[in-house]
């Protein structure tokens, strides 16, 4: 009875062993989208993770993006770290989400992300991506994608994403649409632009149902002094009470929303006119479907989040925030404007 016990034990042994030896990945690229935030951006060779990088430890410098995505609050979260390349790489660990206030900054705050040096970031090199997303209030996600792999355009395309042109002799215009830019301005009706992921700046994407996204637009309506709008349908409260709020303070406000959208029962547009500010609706189109805003002609909101408590409480939806470059949404705004007053 005893060598049969003792044989039993080594059994189980032996198959533990199995079962670890077998790589089994818990994260697929497909499963950001469940994400409730997330930061990308491409790595460029003066980013803070190439730096000090005999020390055990490193710090990703929390630039105001991160600070969105990530709360103004101190965190520890359970970390995954997942590198996808020639081959796959996953580690659990912890990462610090900190500030600390240096005099030379008066009083304000310093935000830092802390990981222990890992073979999932030593893995990282300049021209691949950086993404930091948040799946709750103490689970986040450090993810590596090599650059120019099916992985990097899988990431593009969950996130709804344009895959940086490292070509510098293609003009901007030949890189948004193959076109020149008076061929643009004769078809700047098609465009349909989607922000690129540079080495310069994040971009942000907030998934839905959650408060996100609703939060980070009213942020940037209270902070914002010019604001131009088009977006399908504005039925959200909070959003509408902002977008007031910012007119009576005295930002400049155009609105460009959907006819038919417009006089539905649930509508806010005429809480917006009646306080004054310039709506418009479309001539010419079937429908306005963009979804889409500008603060202050440089900062953009978009994605396929409609301005609706529906679309923060219940829809699958995505919003992100980004720079523009070349004033792309500036001119399909203006156009559209100007088309619609006919």
């Amino acid at each position: 009875m005893k060598k049969l016990f003792l044989f039993f034990i080594k059994i189980c042994i032996g198959f533990c062993f199995f079962i670890n030896s077998i790589q089994v990945f818990a994260f697929e690229i497909s499963d950001l989208s469940r994400y409730q935030s997330v930061a990308i951006k491409t790595l460029a060779r003066n980013d803070s993770l190439y730096k000090n990088n005999k020390s055990t430890s490193i710090e990703i410098q929390g630039t105001k993006p991160l600070i969105n995505v990530l709360g103004p609050d101190k965190v520890y979260y359970d970390t995954q770290f997942v590198y996808y390349g020639e081959e796959k790489l996953e580690i659990f660990g912890e990462t610090t989400w900190y500030f600390y206030t240096p005099k030379s900054l008066n009083g304000n705050r310093k935000y830092k992300l802390y990981y222990r040096k890992n073979d999932v970031m030593l893995a990282a090199y300049p021209g691949d991506l950086l993404v930091i997303a948040r799946k709750d209030k103490n689970n986040m996600l450090l993810l590596i994608v090599k650059e120019g792999t099916d992985a990097a355009q899988e990431v593009f395309n969950v996130l709804g994403l344009k895959q940086p042109d490292n070509d510098e002799n293609i003009s901007f215009w030949k890189k948004l649409i193959g076109k020149s830019e008076k061929e643009y301005k004769n078809t700047i009706k098609d465009v349909g632009p989607t922000p690129t992921v540079s080495n310069k700046k994040w971009v942000r994407v907030y998934f839905t149902p959650s408060t996100d996204c609703e939060n980070n637009i009213i942020a940037e309506i209270n902070n914002a002094k010019k604001i131009d709008i088009a977006v399908y349908s504005i039925t959200n409260q909070n959003i509408v009470d902002a977008i007031i709020e910012a007119k009576e303070r005295g930002a400049k406000i155009r609105v460009i929303t959907d006819r038919l959208q417009s006089k539905g029962k649930f509508s806010l547009v005429n809480e917006l006119e009646s306080a004054g500010i310039p709506v418009i609706t479309n001539v010419g189109h079937k429908i306005m479907h963009n979804k889409f805003a500008i603060f202050d002609g440089k900062r953009i909101e978009s994605g396929s989040y409609n301005w609706t408590e529906s679309a923060t409480e219940s829809n699958a939806e995505n919003c992100t925030f980004f720079e523009q470059e070349n004033k792309t949404f500036s001119k399909q705004f203006e156009y559209l404007w100007d088309l619609y007053q006919k």
